[in-house]
């Protein structure tokens, strides 16, 4: 099942984000690797972006990231 979201952070450094559901709920933690068409495409805050829901580390991720 595919949700929107919009990114509320991310640090180019490592790699990793933040994405909060447009439903609300927690943030979820993505990684740009997880970024489905263009894994060299950075991600920028504000961005919305569609995402499926995973787990990484026995947390809920996001996980296939596209363009919303």
């Amino acid at each position: 099942m595919k949700y929107i979201g919009t990114v509320r952070s991310f640090d180019a450094a490592n790699g990793r984000g933040t994405i909060e559901a447009d439903s609300g709920g927690e943030l979820l933690e993505f990684e740009r690797m997880g970024m489905y068409l263009n894994s060299r495409i950075l991600p920028t805050e504000g961005q919305r972006l569609s995402y499926e829901l995973g787990i990484s580390g026995g947390k809920r991720c996001a996980m296939n990231l596209n363009n919303a």
